[in-house]
């Protein structure tokens, strides 16, 4: 039972070492960054008794290339070449603000540019749509005296048409009293005598 438990205990308290190392691979050569809103100093060795080699801003990228677990600070070569160590606790594996500043500035810039140039071409649909309105009402204007000189038209004809009905009557009526008038004046005329009536 005793040894169980002390194998049990073993187990345990490697496993934090080994989770350690594991992570600690990972983290070897690649891209990390020291933490936004720091100063902080290079030095010699994986503690801050070794010598000062310089200092690193906040937001640079660095390279891990290996990692003091029990002293907490880690090796990294920097932009400019350097190698030295500095506390684990500065080292962090997302892009630094710093970092995200240009490429952020860039989308801005883009974003803006995208805008102006959809802004211009709203301009012009916008000047084209008032040029359109512009035409339509024109033609609606058009449209109205078109229909107006129609009406007119209409009317004329119509006039015309009433005052033909009207002479045609007027004519046919003269004609008719005409006939009328010829009618009475031959019942007037003396009829000429038969040559056979004079022997009788």
């Amino acid at each position: 039972m005793r040894l169980l438990t002390l194998l049990f205990g073993l187990i345990v308290s490697a496993s934090p070492v080994m989770a350690q190392d594991s992570s600690t691979t990972n983290m070897l050569d690649s891209e990390h960054y020291i933490a936004d809103d720091l100063f902080i100093f290079i030095h010699s060795g994986p503690s801050r008794n070794y010598r000062i080699l310089g200092s690193i801003e906040a937001g640079e990228p660095v390279t891990v290339l290996e990692t003091d677990s029990e002293n907490e600070f880690t090796k990294i070569n920097d932009a400019d070449g350097r190698e030295g160590w500095v506390e684990s606790q500065y080292i962090i594996d997302t892009i630094s603000r710093r970092a995200q500043l240009p490429q952020l500035s860039q989308r801005l810039a883009d974003s803006s540019a995208q805008l102006d140039r959809m802004q211009t071409r709203n301009t012009a649909i916008a000047q084209d749509l008032a040029g359109a309105r512009q035409q339509i009402a024109e033609l609606e204007a058009e449209l109205a005296n078109s229909r107006q000189t129609i009406a007119g038209l209409e009317g004329q004809i119509s006039k015309q048409d009433d005052i033909e009905r009207y002479r045609m009557f007027s004519y046919g009526g003269i004609v008719a009293g005409a006939g009328l008038l010829i009618g009475i004046l031959v019942t007037f005329i003396p009829k000429r005598r038969r040559r056979n009536d004079s022997w009788m």
